[in-house]
Protein backbone atom coordinates (compact mmCIF):
# COMPACT_ATOMS: atom_id res chain seq x y z
CA UNK A 1 0.00 0.00 0.00
CA UNK A 2 2.56 2.42 1.11
CA UNK A 3 4.64 1.28 -2.44
CA UNK A 4 0.97 2.47 -4.63
CA UNK A 5 1.13 5.78 -2.69
CA UNK A 6 4.46 6.45 -3.10
CA UNK A 7 4.68 10.00 -5.27
CA UNK A 8 7.14 8.08 -7.44
CA UNK A 9 4.61 5.82 -8.04
CA UNK A 10 3.67 5.70 -12.19
CA UNK A 11 -0.14 5.95 -11.25
CA UNK A 12 0.14 8.12 -8.39
CA UNK A 13 1.93 10.43 -11.01
CA UNK A 14 -0.42 10.15 -13.72
CA UNK A 15 -2.85 11.30 -11.02
CA UNK A 16 -1.02 14.03 -10.27
CA UNK A 17 -0.65 15.30 -13.64
CA UNK A 18 -4.54 15.45 -13.76
CA UNK A 19 -4.88 17.19 -10.86
CA UNK A 20 -2.53 20.12 -12.12
CA UNK A 21 -4.07 20.36 -15.66
CA UNK A 22 -7.98 20.49 -13.92
CA UNK A 23 -5.83 23.52 -11.75
CA UNK A 24 -4.34 24.92 -14.72
CA UNK A 25 -8.09 24.78 -16.85
CA UNK A 26 -10.13 26.42 -14.04
CA UNK A 27 -7.33 29.11 -13.54
CA UNK A 28 -7.48 30.16 -17.49
CA UNK A 29 -10.67 29.75 -18.13
CA UNK A 30 -11.00 32.41 -15.11
CA UNK A 31 -8.56 34.94 -16.32
CA UNK A 32 -9.99 34.23 -19.68
CA UNK A 33 -13.24 35.72 -18.79
CA UNK A 34 -12.62 39.23 -19.33
CA UNK A 35 -12.25 38.10 -23.02
CA UNK A 36 -8.90 41.23 -23.15
CA UNK A 37 -7.07 38.89 -20.62
CA UNK A 38 -7.29 35.34 -23.16
CA UNK A 39 -4.41 36.34 -24.54
CA UNK A 40 -2.50 36.36 -21.44
CA UNK A 41 -3.84 33.63 -19.96
CA UNK A 42 -2.98 31.23 -22.56
CA UNK A 43 0.52 32.21 -22.76
CA UNK A 44 0.44 31.31 -19.19
CA UNK A 45 -1.53 28.23 -19.56
CA UNK A 46 1.32 27.27 -22.44
CA UNK A 47 4.33 28.06 -20.61
CA UNK A 48 2.78 25.96 -17.10
CA UNK A 49 2.44 23.72 -19.33
CA UNK A 50 5.75 23.58 -20.87
CA UNK A 51 7.05 23.02 -17.58
CA UNK A 52 5.03 20.50 -16.22
CA UNK A 53 5.89 18.05 -19.66
CA UNK A 54 9.06 18.71 -19.11
CA UNK A 55 9.41 18.14 -15.14
CA UNK A 56 11.11 20.79 -14.03
CA UNK A 57 8.72 23.02 -12.00
CA UNK A 58 5.52 21.71 -10.44
CA UNK A 59 3.89 25.20 -8.96
CA UNK A 60 1.31 25.80 -11.18
CA UNK A 61 -0.52 28.56 -9.80
CA UNK A 62 2.85 30.27 -9.25
CA UNK A 63 4.05 29.81 -13.00
CA UNK A 64 0.79 30.43 -14.41
CA UNK A 65 0.87 34.01 -12.15
CA UNK A 66 4.40 34.96 -13.26
CA UNK A 67 3.65 34.21 -16.78
CA UNK A 68 0.76 36.12 -17.09
CA UNK A 69 2.02 39.10 -15.30
CA UNK A 70 5.05 39.47 -17.74
CA UNK A 71 3.10 38.48 -21.09
CA UNK A 72 -0.35 40.17 -19.67
CA UNK A 73 0.19 43.68 -22.19
CA UNK A 74 1.77 42.02 -24.94
CA UNK A 75 -1.11 38.76 -24.68
CA UNK A 76 -3.90 41.53 -25.38
CA UNK A 77 -3.59 41.81 -29.50
CA UNK A 78 -2.80 38.69 -30.04
CA UNK A 79 -5.82 37.16 -27.80
CA UNK A 80 -7.62 39.91 -29.74
CA UNK A 81 -6.25 38.65 -32.79
CA UNK A 82 -7.79 35.07 -32.23
CA UNK A 83 -10.93 35.87 -30.97
CA UNK A 84 -11.29 38.00 -33.71
CA UNK A 85 -10.57 35.34 -36.32
CA UNK A 86 -12.89 32.66 -34.29
CA UNK A 87 -15.87 34.90 -34.22
CA UNK A 88 -15.02 35.68 -38.22
CA UNK A 89 -15.47 31.81 -38.52
CA UNK A 90 -18.75 31.16 -36.36
CA UNK A 91 -20.55 33.70 -38.21
CA UNK A 92 -19.34 32.51 -42.01
CA UNK A 93 -19.94 28.84 -40.74
CA UNK A 94 -23.57 30.04 -39.41
CA UNK A 95 -24.74 31.97 -42.62
CA UNK A 96 -23.47 28.84 -44.59
CA UNK A 97 -25.05 26.43 -42.28
CA UNK A 98 -28.27 24.65 -43.71
CA UNK A 99 -27.28 24.76 -47.40
CA UNK A 100 -27.47 22.12 -49.56
CA UNK A 101 -25.47 23.31 -52.64
CA UNK A 102 -21.68 21.82 -52.61
CA UNK A 103 -20.14 25.34 -53.36
CA UNK A 104 -21.91 26.38 -49.70
CA UNK A 105 -20.17 22.40 -48.61
CA UNK A 106 -17.12 23.57 -50.07
CA UNK A 107 -16.65 26.52 -48.69
CA UNK A 108 -17.62 25.23 -44.98
CA UNK A 109 -14.34 22.33 -45.63
CA UNK A 110 -12.49 25.42 -47.08
CA UNK A 111 -13.04 27.46 -43.84
CA UNK A 112 -12.80 24.70 -41.29
CA UNK A 113 -9.25 24.09 -42.69
CA UNK A 114 -8.31 27.79 -42.32
CA UNK A 115 -9.92 27.83 -38.84
CA UNK A 116 -7.55 25.18 -37.51
CA UNK A 117 -4.46 26.21 -39.47
CA UNK A 118 -4.76 29.60 -37.98
CA UNK A 119 -5.84 27.88 -34.75
CA UNK A 120 -3.02 26.02 -34.04
CA UNK A 121 -0.45 28.44 -35.47
CA UNK A 122 -1.95 30.30 -32.51
CA UNK A 123 -0.75 27.34 -30.04
CA UNK A 124 2.91 28.22 -31.36
CA UNK A 125 2.31 31.71 -30.91
CA UNK A 126 1.18 31.42 -27.58
CA UNK A 127 4.25 28.97 -26.70
CA UNK A 128 7.15 31.33 -27.98
CA UNK A 129 5.37 34.47 -26.50
CA UNK A 130 5.87 32.13 -23.12
CA UNK A 131 9.22 32.10 -23.96
CA UNK A 132 10.77 34.49 -26.10
CA UNK A 133 10.59 38.44 -25.85
CA UNK A 134 9.66 40.19 -29.26
CA UNK A 135 6.95 42.15 -31.11
CA UNK A 136 3.79 40.88 -31.55
CA UNK A 137 4.38 40.75 -35.47
CA UNK A 138 7.86 39.17 -35.35
CA UNK A 139 5.79 36.48 -32.92
CA UNK A 140 2.96 36.20 -34.92
CA UNK A 141 5.88 35.61 -38.25
CA UNK A 142 7.98 33.22 -36.59
CA UNK A 143 4.65 30.99 -35.87
CA UNK A 144 3.66 30.68 -39.07
CA UNK A 145 7.21 29.62 -39.82
CA UNK A 146 6.93 26.99 -37.02
CA UNK A 147 4.12 25.56 -38.26
CA UNK A 148 4.99 25.22 -41.93
CA UNK A 149 8.57 23.92 -40.92
CA UNK A 150 7.38 21.12 -38.79
CA UNK A 151 4.10 20.57 -40.19
CA UNK A 152 4.29 17.12 -39.68
CA UNK A 153 3.84 18.05 -35.79
CA UNK A 154 1.20 21.08 -36.61
CA UNK A 155 -0.71 18.74 -38.49
CA UNK A 156 -0.60 15.74 -35.19
CA UNK A 157 -1.58 19.31 -33.31
CA UNK A 158 -4.84 20.17 -35.80
CA UNK A 159 -5.63 16.30 -35.56
CA UNK A 160 -5.51 16.58 -31.69
CA UNK A 161 -7.79 19.44 -31.18
CA UNK A 162 -10.33 18.10 -33.72
CA UNK A 163 -10.10 14.41 -31.98
CA UNK A 164 -11.26 16.59 -29.18
CA UNK A 165 -13.98 18.91 -29.76
CA UNK A 166 -15.52 16.17 -31.46
CA UNK A 167 -15.55 14.27 -28.22
CA UNK A 168 -17.66 17.41 -26.56
CA UNK A 169 -20.00 17.48 -29.80
CA UNK A 170 -20.80 13.17 -28.58
CA UNK A 171 -20.50 14.42 -25.51
CA UNK A 172 -22.62 17.64 -25.48
CA UNK A 173 -24.67 16.94 -22.57
CA UNK A 174 -21.84 17.09 -20.19
CA UNK A 175 -19.47 19.28 -22.53
CA UNK A 176 -19.79 21.89 -20.22
CA UNK A 177 -18.38 20.17 -17.49
CA UNK A 178 -15.34 18.09 -19.66
CA UNK A 179 -14.62 21.33 -20.93
CA UNK A 180 -14.39 22.92 -17.30
CA UNK A 181 -12.29 20.32 -16.12
CA UNK A 182 -9.95 19.98 -19.31
CA UNK A 183 -11.07 21.85 -22.16
CA UNK A 184 -8.09 23.82 -22.59
CA UNK A 185 -5.07 22.14 -21.14
CA UNK A 186 -5.53 18.37 -22.02
CA UNK A 187 -5.29 18.91 -25.34
CA UNK A 188 -2.70 21.60 -24.77
CA UNK A 189 -1.02 19.06 -23.01
CA UNK A 190 -0.97 16.82 -25.48
CA UNK A 191 -0.14 19.55 -28.39
CA UNK A 192 2.90 20.27 -25.88
CA UNK A 193 4.17 16.64 -26.72
CA UNK A 194 4.74 17.60 -30.28
CA UNK A 195 5.98 21.00 -29.82
CA UNK A 196 8.47 20.62 -26.95
CA UNK A 197 10.90 18.92 -29.90
CA UNK A 198 10.56 22.12 -31.77
CA UNK A 199 11.36 24.30 -28.80
CA UNK A 200 14.32 22.12 -27.99
CA UNK A 201 15.33 22.75 -31.63
CA UNK A 202 15.26 26.08 -30.90
CA UNK A 203 17.13 26.57 -27.38
CA UNK A 204 20.01 24.03 -29.08
CA UNK A 205 20.76 26.33 -32.27
CA UNK A 206 20.39 29.29 -29.34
Amino acid sequence: MEKFFNSENPVMRFLARLVDLVILNVITILYSLPLITAGGALTAMNYVLLHLYREDESYVIRMFRKSFRENFRQGIPEGLLVLAAAAITVVDMMALHGSESRTATLMMIVITVIAVMIFVTSVYMFALQSRYENTVGQTILNAARLAVTYLPRTAGMAVIWLIWIMILVFLYKAASLFFLIFGLTLPGYLCTMLYNRVFEDLESEE
